[in-house]
């Protein structure tokens, strides 16, 4: 009889924390947007439109403006709308490999290398019952931010070579 009451106790713990597996979403995961190249800017700048997702309605513009930045360094910006692909600046180890440089490059640091932030394209749209999706285009200065990474030794200098 005990044995029978531990085996659908231990069944429903299991099944019970099975439920919760799914309540996790895209906006529960730092830095999880889309990048998308909205075309040519000023020379040494990028922009692009940058979708977050979150489970309010009201994202920081600082959440938006971190993750072009973070797009730009690690994922690069993808071809479009008449411009072609571009890389990332460093590999996506690089944040592993310096974690204590990124952490504190991301709490104020990356807001120097952001021109603009077009105010009149944001948009939100509603996904799912808990999961908003934000856009905005963004502009971010990309020969600066390289500089800047290269003076710290976590990007390598493209006169480097292979």
């Amino acid at each position: 009889m005990f044995r029978r009451i531990l085996i659908l106790l231990a069944c429903a713990v299991v099944l019970a924390s099975c439920g919760t597996a799914g309540k996790l979403g895209r906006a529960d995961i730092p830095f999880t947007y889309e990048v998308e190249n909205m075309g040519v800017g000023i020379d040494g700048t990028y922009v692009v439109r940058i979708s977050c997702y979150s489970r309010n309605k009201v994202v920081s513009s600082n959440i938006i403006k971190k993750n072009a930045v973070h797009a730009v360094i690690f994922k690069g910006v993808p071809a479009g709308n008449g411009s072609p692909a571009q890389p990332a600046i460093c590999k996506a180890s690089a944040m592993d490999e310096n974690p204590a440089f990124f952490d504190s490059f991301f709490e104020s640091e990356y807001l120097r290398f952001i021109n603009s932030v077009s105010r009149n394209s944001l948009t939100c749209y509603k996904i799912s019952n808990r999961e908003y999706k934000t856009s905005c285009v963004v502009s971010v200065s990309k020969n600066a931010l390289r500089k800047y990474l290269e003076q710290n030794g976590v990007a390598r200098s493209l006169s480097e070579g292979f």
